[in-house]
């Protein structure tokens, strides 16, 4: 299901200096009944696509035990390699970072590689706290992954981008942002590079469209 503009949106950047979420903060979760037994468990108890769809915890749902383990492996690969002072140079952090699936531009911002090699830029979106916004780089095209539990997320830090995209979860889960044209068809929100780092969020603004839809009927 998609989040969905009764009309085409109108995209307001973000005024002045743009807001920074708090550095080195993995997360502040509240895991309610489910005990969180591991870093992987923490960062993704809770973890929905917009608006439903779930991404739960191992004990729950078996099947993505392989997933889970291949990111909390992957972390464990980083911080060996980290600590034993291999990670001290642009190309060692690249490859890392390119053998699980993402990319950092000059000035460190995320980009996932999805299974079929496009590239999707990923940010914060700075209204909804957990949310996370994903351009396709080769359409434009935005998507949206939500939180339920998971207040910060600090995508400056590799452990955590490994822990919350390295297994391809995010690609499935996803949801597209999605509006209607004058002539009353559905098309999914594009955006340029620049309006993408500049809109201080998305999500909110979608679902307030909706909410004004359902009222005016």
């Amino acid at each position: 299901m998609a989040l969905r503009f009764s009309s085409t949106p109108c995209i307001k950047p973000a005024a002045g200096a743009r807001r920074r979420v708090a550095s080195r903060v993995i997360c502040s979760a509240s895991t309610g009944s489910v005990a969180c037994t591991s870093r992987r468990s923490l960062l993704f108890a809770g973890l929905i696509a917009v608006p439903a769809a779930e991404l739960l915890l191992p004990s729950v749902r078996p099947a993505h035990a392989e997933t889970q383990s291949f990111a909390e492996d992957a972390v464990d690969e980083y911080s060996r390699l980290e600590a034993s002072g291999k990670l001290t140079n642009a190309k060692a952090l690249d490859n890392i970072r390119a053998k699980f699936n993402f990319k950092r531009s000059i000035d460190g911002r995320v980009f996932v590689k999805s299974s079929k090699g496009t590239f999707f830029a990923v940010r914060l979106d700075m209204e909804v706290p957990g949310a996370m916004l994903f351009r396709d780089t080769s359409n434009g095209q935005i998507f949206a992954l939500q939180t339920t539990t998971l207040q910060q997320i600090d995508l400056s830090n590799d452990q955590v981008v490994i822990l919350l995209l390295s297994d391809g979860e995010w690609e499935r889960e996803m949801s597209p942002i999605q509006f209607d044209d004058e002539n009353g068809k559905t098309n999914t929100l594009t955006l340029s590079e620049n309006d993408f780092r500049n809109v201080v969020g998305l999500i909110s603004m979608a679902e307030g469209a909706a909410e004004g839809a359902e009222e005016a009927k």
